[in-house]
């Protein structure tokens, strides 16, 4: 489930846009999303061409396309891993970390 809201939140002027799914938030201004998407794609692209193996490689680009929808505030199907290997955790785990922290900008940290 996602619960999605765009408005003024507090006393902040600018528009945020906050959502949550799967335990995965997006907050931060609105006229900051798409740079944020544009730089998360960069940075978990460039973390998946780092990988070694082509299957990981693979699934690291599979993750990438489920997190970008959730960024897109839809609810993809989550890919399954490579017959349960822990390395598909491993990536899954730093590709949610690069996700966090390109679109979790609480009012806080903007206004601090």
């Amino acid at each position: 489930m996602i619960d999605f809201e765009i408005g003024r939140i507090g006393t902040v002027s600018t528009n945020r846009i906050k959502f949550r799914s799967r335990g995965l938030r997006v907050d931060l201004p609105g006229e900051c999303f798409q740079r944020s998407f544009l730089s998360f794609t960069s940075d978990a692209e460039s973390f998946a061409m780092g990988l070694s193996d082509v299957l990981y490689r693979k699934f690291a680009y599979r993750y990438l396309s489920y997190l970008q929808e959730i960024a897109r505030s839809s609810e993809p199907a989550k890919p399954s891993s490579i017959h349960g290997l822990p390395a598909c955790r491993l990536i899954c785990n730093e590709m949610e970390r690069l996700f966090r922290a390109h679109f979790f900008q609480p009012i806080a940290a903007v206004a601090g």
